[in-house]
């Protein structure tokens, strides 16, 4: 067999694995993984909303292969029927989960960067490292929301860009900030037709009624 097959085939076999899993199974498993990992309370951390003193550090999620396999399952059932070019949102902390459901969905990545660019193609967008442009359909992801100041500010420069926001997912709502409703009520203020879709609540994290 050629090696180009057998390379396709590999593809269409992994890409397949998402379908066969029980998608509930899987994030059961990241419920837990989260849970045991990345939750961190008895401390202080600085979030758009202020200090707390817990938190989620979605790092010990996104840089560990565990976290990037299941977080990138559940994030590739939440858009594979979406027909998009991209899947992207702030930078750091979901990176690896944006580019394994990407390859997964065989579709772009792009995120917003911290503090723009001031080097490169004078054209390009300053604050989205992408290759997408307008009329583009993308979907937006966000590890942690407290605030949602971050995914506020990705739709603004998604909408800047020219490109089509078709859904919103977030991976944790740590309910510290009414961030989730915040961004509801942009996209309604807005007119835009956008779904949310929390993947996970800090009560459901906890196992709290």
């Amino acid at each position: 067999m050629a090696p180009v097959v057998v390379l396709k085939s590999y593809k269409r076999i992994r890409k397949s694995m998402s379908a066969e899993k029980n998608i509930q199974e899987i994030k059961e498993k990241l419920k837990d993984l989260i849970r045991e990992r990345a939750f961190k309370e008895n401390s202080f951390f600085k979030t758009p909303s202020g200090i707390v003193s817990t938190f989620f550090d979605f790092l010990e999620i996104s840089l560990k292969h565990k976290g990037v396999e299941l977080a990138g399952e559940v994030l590739y059932d939440e858009i594979k029927d979406l027909d998009i070019h991209a899947v992207g949102g702030p930078a750091h902390g979901i990176a690896s989960i944006l580019c394994r459901a990407a390859y997964l969905k065989e579709i772009g990545v792009f995120y917003v960067r911290d503090s723009m660019k001031k080097d490169g193609n004078l054209h390009a967008p300053k604050w989205i490292e992408s290759r997408i442009k307008g009329g583009d359909r993308v979907a937006i992801v966000g590890d942690v929301v407290a605030s949602g100041s971050l995914i506020l500010r990705s739709v603004q420069e998604v909408m800047q860009l020219g490109g089509e926001i078709k859904k919103i997912v977030i991976m944790i709502d740590c309910r510290q900030g009414d961030g989730v409703e915040k961004i509801k009520k942009f996209l309604k203020v807005n007119m835009l037709d956008v779904p949310v879709k929390v993947i996970f609540s800090k009560d459901e994290i906890l196992d709290r009624p």
